[in-house]
């Protein structure tokens, strides 16, 4: 059964991959931990006969950079916009509350409202609090577009690994 698969395997795993370009597109979802795991299985499935382990290191790379993104463009919007530790905790708040009550693009009003709340109860300032916010959703915004592009390498030399 296998050996009949073998070579319509790689077009399946691309096609498979796809929806990890989606989960791209909105902050804190697992799409590169999905996109990795179908290639390590591939890798297994194939027994690394078409993608080697340095190969499968090189896309680890690849999301492991998207976790640094994943995890501080917001952060470094939000700070570049002037907020304190609490408004940035609360904006992380916003954000996992936002993607479970609006998924899957819930998560950036999550993230503004929650540094926009936080810092106008700190500092009573209505612009400050904005300018905090808006530079999260900005930073987070960023990262998403960092991501798109990580995800788009991802399956491009997850292709080329297993084409060439």
């Amino acid at each position: 059964m296998l050996q009949s698969l073998t070579p319509a395997l790689p077009v399946i795993f691309i096609i498979l991959m796809l929806p990890g370009l989606l989960f791209s597109l909105v902050p804190m979802m697992p799409a590169f931990p999905y996109m990795f795991l179908l290639a390590a299985i591939f890798g297994f499935v194939d027994k690394f006969i078409r993608i080697t382990g340095t190969e499968l290191a090189i896309l680890g790379g690849i999301f492991g950079a998207s976790l640094i993104v994943d995890y501080t463009a917001g952060i470094i919007g939000a700070k570049y916009g002037g907020a304190s530790r609490k408004g940035i905790f609360w904006g992380f708040v916003g954000l996992i509350l936002g993607i479970l009550i609006m998924p899957p693009f819930g998560g950036f009003l999550g993230l503004f409202l929650g540094v926009f709340i936080a810092e106008w109860l700190r500092k009573h300032d209505k612009n400050k609090a904005l300018k905090a916010a808006t530079g999260s959703v900005v930073g987070a915004f960023s990262g998403v577009v960092v991501n798109i592009f990580l995800a788009i390498a991802f399956v491009a030399l997850f292709a080329i690994f297993i084409y060439r």
